[in-house]
């Protein structure tokens, strides 16, 4: 019997003005909210932050940027990984805006925040080192053990040297209800249709290749219109090779992720 996996359909949470309002003010943003049937957005000039609701293109998806602070800049003293996680997921929690699985025994999942810090490298003009640029909070989101990737299923939060980020990516959803149990597509056959799909193309026909990854996921893609689904993909890797390369001399060859469907 051929393995099942669940599609979902999504709720989108949605926020009014005057909660919106005292989220801008946890960004230190206390100017009033300008509101259309898409979009709550507001703005002080440097710092903005907007919501998009559940009829958008990017519904559920909250951003925050200031742009008093270069990003790409390295901080002096980045917040430590504790105090940035502790923020984060206080946001969350203070405004309810974790994924919810609802109480259905189908469905399974598991969220979490891991903070660490990235490093960049500077040059004084004599030597390079290595230090620590700013710390990163991610989400890891899991449904029925199926990593949650996209716009629409993530967290990220850049912060500098205060506990106040300078950028807010929550593109998350308020609840999930089971749509439909289809067919799951064996892995053996998404790679041999990546293999067909690739030997039709002029160029990449004539160039060795090989398939780097093959990753089953739930991609939180743009809303189209409704049902608002949650549907599983595969995602696989490819890595072009020139076949002029042989043996040590090989590098790393330019890579593309292809997309397929994961069920029938």
């Amino acid at each position: 019997m051929a393995e099942s996996i669940y599609l979902f359909k999504r709720t989108t949470k949605i926020l009014t003005p005057e909660l919106f309002t005292k989220m801008a003010a946890q960004m230190n943003i206390k100017e009033k909210p300008a509101e259309t049937d898409e979009a709550l957005f507001i703005s002080d000039g440097t710092r903005s932050l907007a919501f998009a609701r559940p009829c958008a293109t990017f519904a559920g998806l909250l951003f925050f940027a200031d742009q008093s602070v270069a990003w790409g800049e390295c901080a002096k003293k980045p917040v430590s990984e504790a105090r940035a996680r502790g923020w984060a997921e206080d946001l969350l929690k203070k405004f309810d805006l974790t994924p919810k699985g609802g109480d259905d025994k189908r469905i399974r999942l598991d969220f979490g925040l891991e903070a660490f810090q990235s490093e960049a490298v500077v040059f004084n003009g004599k030597e390079r080192r290595r230090v620590k640029a700013k710390t990163d909070v991610m989400a890891n989101i899991y449904l029925n053990g199926v990593p949650v990737v996209g716009p629409r299923g993530k967290v990220r939060k850049i912060f500098k040297e205060t506990e106040r980020p300078v950028m807010v990516h929550a593109g998350l959803w308020e609840g999930l209800n089971v749509f439909e149990e289809r067919e799951l597509v064996r892995e053996h056959d998404v790679v041999a249709a990546v293999r067909q799909g690739l030997t039709r193309r002029e160029e990449c026909g004539k160039r060795p290749y090989d398939v780097r990854e093959v990753r089953l996921v739930y991609f939180a893609d743009e809303f189209r219109g409704g049902p608002d689904l949650l549907a599983p993909e595969y995602h696989v890797e490819v890595e072009l090779r020139d076949p002029q390369q042989t043996g040590k001399e090989q590098i790393q060859g330019p890579r593309q992720v292809v997309r397929l469907r994961a069920y029938r």
